[in-house]
């Protein structure tokens, strides 16, 4: 037992120091943040992750595995230790990727964080936490620059690598540079004050407000490379959020209505696809999706008829709930008059629509569905007196002339960013589709984003994300057809 307590450490920390430390940049670019402390009370703080600042994480995420439970530094705690520098001293904290969705957001100022971590792994070796940001108004103004650092060496004989102490002390010194500069704080105040004042401004010079919508309707900020128009193309968006109107048991998909106005400017704009040619539905109910797609008995609803054979590509976007029958099985989009617990009967079945999509005389057909089918929802259950846990959903074989990419597994829950603004799935299939996926290491640069492309895109940003905010597993799926998802 003696030399198992020496054995069993030491190797664990030589083979956790075969995990080498990433390749850092040299410049903090971009953002993190998280909440309020007296000077920031009152300002929105909009943050987004450098490259550094993930390979820290990713890093951290493989020392801890090597360790094998033995004391270091854990992602959980680097993670939480972020979090609560910024949410004990800024009043909100938005996750951004840039200035765009930073002004669509209402925030006050960006805040770049840039960390850069290297683990001591066996004695006489460093551990080093470097954090250093960069404040920026929304016009990319710099404002101040803050950072902390902290080493320690291991000693010898050591079997805590001092990680966690090294970080604890980076963060602190990172947070009294940024208690202590008044001028950053006065800033601060400044923009958002102005903001105040421009919103107050807004609404007195506005007509007699109607009551706030509980649904955002501003869609991802996110520009496409202008595509040369199609005239024969068709689209259908579809955006169904409000499931309360009809006094129905089913939770409301609050970002449904912004998800689809951007998946309406994805069409028109990198599609290159009309306004005149888009069929764009609010809230539908079992009848309007009948007419759009039609019924198991007759497939030619409008979208047939709008479709030009063997000339018009046609896109498909659906947010809103999906969900097995009552009992489990076949898979049914959910109009916004369902009845929660008969969706077997007003329901809209997936395996009609694949096949009166496959029935289509498109030269090609995508469905991109902002939706789950298990059941459950971020919101809710959405069967009623079902416990999703046991409900076991059939997806229908994609058939072979669609080209499937949907939110998730037929078991998982679509996930919504952690303000409801928009759908984590939605967000990220549109930022791919701006370039994002097409960039290294996703894509090879050519100027267009493949589909293999787009899902390791979505596996990096999508299901990463769903893990760091909610624990849960979600995997986009793209199916090219004749395959089940």
């Amino acid at each position: 037992m003696q030399y198992a307590r020496i054995i069993v450490p030491t190797l664990a920390l030589l083979v956790s120091a075969c995990v080498q430390p990433p390749q850092y940049t040299d410049a903090a670019t971009s953002a993190v943040g998280v909440r309020a402390d007296s000077k920031f009370a009152d300002v929105t703080l909009a943050v987004v992750p450098t490259d550094n600042a993930e390979k820290s994480r990713h890093y951290i995420a493989q020392v801890e595995g090597m360790m094998m439970g033995f004391p270091t530094l854990t992602v959980a705690e680097f993670n939480r230790g972020i979090n609560g520098l910024f949410s004990s001293r800024f009043g909100r904290v938005l996750e951004v990727r840039g200035e765009d969705e930073a002004r669509t957001r209402n925030a006050d100022m960006i805040m770049a964080l840039d960390s850069k971590v290297t683990v001591g792994q066996v004695s006489f070796t460093s551990t080093t936490v470097e954090l250093s940001g960069v404040f920026k108004s929304l016009d990319g103004t710099e404002i101040k620059r803050v950072s902390g650092r902290a080493e320690k060496m291991i000693p010898y004989p050591n079997f805590t690598n001092q990680s966690q102490a090294t970080f604890n002390e980076a963060m602190g010194a990172f947070a009294k540079a940024i208690d202590e500069a008044d001028d950053l704080a006065q800033e601060a105040q400044r923009l958002a004050q102005t903001r105040k004042a421009n919103q107050a401004v807004a609404a007195s010079a506005a007509p007699a407000a109607a009551p706030a919508s509980k649904f955002p309707t501003v869609p991802l900020a996110v520009r496409f490379a202008a595509s040369r128009e199609r005239p024969d193309d068709v689209a259908v968006i579809i955006g169904n959020a409000d499931y309360s109107k009809q006094g129905r048991d089913i939770p409301d998909v609050k970002p449904a209505y912004a998800d689809a106005e951007g998946a309406r400017r994805y069409a028109r704009d990198a599609l290159g696809i009309r306004d005149g040619n888009i069929i764009y539905l609010k809230d539908a109910t079992g009848a309007q999706l009948t007419r759009v797609f039609g019924s198991d008995k007759d497939h030619r609803g409008q979208l047939f008829d709008w479709v030009k054979a063997g000339r018009s590509r046609v896109f498909v976007y659906y947010a809103g709930h999906g969900a097995p029958a009552s009992q489990g099985g076949t898979a049914f989009l959910v109009p916004t008059d369902a009845d929660a617990a008969r969706i077997e009967l007003n329901g809209y079945s997936l395996k009609t629509l694949y096949d009166n999509l496959n029935r289509l005389p498109a030269e090609s057909v995508t469905l991109v569905l902002e939706a789950c089918f298990s059941g459950a929802s971020q919101a809710g259950s959405v069967i009623a007196k079902a416990s999703p846990v046991f409900t076991r959903v059939e997806a229908p074989v994609v058939p072979q002339k669609v080209t499937l990419v949907a939110a998730g597994a037929a078991d998982q829950i679509a996930s919504w960013e952690q303000d409801t603004s928009h759908s984590l799935f939605t967000k990220f299939f549109l930022l791919g589709q701006s370039g994002e996926a097409d960039k290294s290491p996703h894509g090879n640069g050519d100027g267009r984003v493949s589909l293999d492309e787009l899902d390791r895109y979505l596996k990096e940003t999508l299901t990463y994300y769903a893990r760091r905010y909610y624990g849960r597993d979600q995997t986009a799926q793209i199916v090219s057809g004749g395959r089940a998802p």
